[in-house]
């Protein structure tokens, strides 16, 4: 007999102090008023430092652009770059001008920069240099394609950067304090195959940090560190760890270059306190530590998340660096973070603890349900369905596919997972079939229908199978149409044209697909077969 008590629900500390919040659109400006030539970004690989006055400046600058363009609120930019120092400005600009900011994945295809592009409306495409040619073949592909400005450059050139820098005599224009004003269109991969716009309001972004600011897992934090960011911009959680920084008005170092030789130069360099680091880079950084036979440097502190990391690896990098490590776990849908397995909860003498993404943070409640929407009981494995004030406004002009997941105020992750009576979560499979490798969301489906359009193969299915190093590999195996021949590194040259590079395949077989008596292929006896079939595989087949 089970009582009410042994439901699955935990719930984070109260969202208190609101009043005290820092909204997001008013970052550079507190920052400039207060600590005006404090470093606020160091874009580590050109060299430059905007203060918080020169960051300041440069969000006005960017709203006089976007009402010299003609551009009004609501409208949308989208921004195809890889990390620089001017996302933030583009960020702070586009709030303060009501405009929504689009940033684009940029190790997608062409087809799929274009599909986004099409699909937000955007009426100003912002790119890099070594973009551009992306940027220009996704263009083609659209009847009525956005003017097109470049982010950085040489100097003497024109790009966005020198438009911003002479623009010393911009007005200040303050943020409003809009709640449901919508400032992210952030685009998340689906299982129906075509990519979803996150709407994400000033409210949401403000307080998922806010949330942090109160939480006394944060207390250590102070004004001022250092920290390293080397997640993309476009991602919500490289975008909330540079957040996380600026609102605390200390200085955030970005880098563009995850390699493990760069995150040590630059930590050591630049004195960072603190680094949000994705297992994929934390494996690298320990190789690279124990192949130079040095000691790692100080630092108060790594966080991770956005796939899970071994407990070798935690283990192995808590020994080696001898800081403080903390865990995030959350999604698009809730601007970031869920829940936070804080540093005092890193113990090594708890090794099941480890395995635990934490508890849910201020203003969140998580309850595990069974398929029929009941609330599971305590150590029971099911759904995890969330409550949050950082919940989306819903899926861009998708009002049906936003009703499938978001049920009176509750958000069904499709994760699966299961609480402990503290209030700790613990993700078993995925319900849905994402895949996550390298900290990257790739969904099957994806790849699927990329491998389908070769008129060599008759069907496909992709899992994902564990790895040391990525977290997931994505495996694809496919079915060939009779008498045809293709080779595994044709599939690959074909399917890269159309996808990702990350989303491609690291295997590629050639099998007969398991199916169920309705011809509905069986992924989880797939997902097994291939963790008992050896890594060598046929380059071809007919």
């Amino acid at each position: 007999m089970s009582s009410i008590k042994t439901k699955a629900r935990a719930d984070g500390i109260p969202l208190t102090r609101l009043d005290e919040m820092v909204w997001i659109g008013d970052v550079a400006s507190l920052g400039a008023r207060r600590y005006p030539q404090r470093p606020a970004l160091i874009f580590a690989e050109r060299g430059k430092t905007l203060t918080y006055a020169e960051l300041e400046q440069y969000s006005n600058a960017f709203v006089e652009q976007l009402r010299l363009r003609g551009l009004n609120p609501g409208d949308r930019i989208a921004y195809l770059g890889r990390n620089s120092d001017l996302y933030y400005p583009v960020l702070f600009g586009a709030i303060r001008a009501g405009i929504v900011l689009v940033p684009l994945n940029w190790r997608q295809s062409a087809t799929e920069a274009a599909f986004q592009l099409e699909d937000s409306q955007a009426r100003w495409l912002l790119v890099d240099e070594e973009l551009e040619e992306i940027a220009r073949a996704a263009l083609n592909y659209l009847k009525a394609a956005p003017p097109l400005t470049r982010i950085d450059g040489r100097d003497g050139e024109e790009n966005l950067r020198s438009i911003l820098a002479r623009a010393s005599t911009a007005p200040v224009i303050a943020a409003l304090h809009d709640p449901e004003q919508t400032v992210l269109q952030v685009y998340t991969s689906g299982t129906t195959g075509r990519p979803k716009g996150v709407l994400i309001t000033h409210g949401c972004l403000s307080i998922a940090r806010h949330a942090e600011c109160i939480s006394p897992d944060w207390s250590d934090w102070v004004e001022g560190e250092v920290s390293l960011s080397a997640m993309p911009n476009f991602h919500m959680g490289g975008l909330s760890w540079v957040l996380i920084g600026l609102v605390r008005l200390s200085s955030v170092v970005i880098t563009a270059d995850p390699l493990p030789g760069n995150m040590l130069r630059l930590i050591r360099e630049y004195s960072v306190d603190r680094s949000f680091i994705v297992p994929t880079v934390i494996r690298a950084i320990v190789d690279e530590l124990h192949d130079r036979n040095e000691p790692a440097p100080a630092l108060k502190g790594i966080y991770y998340g956005a796939m899970p990391m071994s407990e070798t690896l935690l283990k192995e990098s808590m020994e080696l660096f001898s800081c403080k490590f903390g865990q995030f776990f959350g999604m698009t849908e809730l601007t970031g973070t869920a829940t936070f397995l804080p540093p005092d909860e890193h113990r090594l003498a708890s090794p099941d603890r480890l395995k635990s993404v934490g508890r849910p943070i201020a203003g969140m409640s998580l309850e595990i349900r069974d398929p029929e929407g009941e609330v599971l009981e305590f150590g029971q494995p099911g759904e995890i369905w969330i409550k949050a004030p950082t919940l989306m406004q819903g899926y861009w002009r998708q009002p049906q596919k936003t009703a499938e997941v978001v049920v009176q105020g509750w958000f069904a992750t499709g994760d699966g997972g299961y609480l402990t009576e503290g209030g700790f979560l613990y993700l078993t499979d995925r319900i849905k079939d994402m895949i996550v490798s390298g900290g990257e969301n790739i969904y099957p489906i994806e790849v699927e229908e990329a491998f389908l359009k070769h008129p060599a193969v008759l069907a496909a299915a992709v899992v994902g199978v564990p790895d040391e190093r990525w977290g997931e590999i994505v495996v694809a195996v496919l079915e060939l149409r009779p008498g045809h021949s293709v080779s595994e590194e044709q599939l690959r040259s074909y399917v890269r044209d159309l996808i990702s590079t990350y989303k491609c395949p690291k295997t590629i077989r050639f099998d007969t697909l398991p199916r169920t008596a309705s011809g509905k292929v069986q992924r989880s006896l797939l997902r097994l077969r291939m963790l008992d079939t050896p890594k060598s595989v046929p380059t071809s087949t007919s």
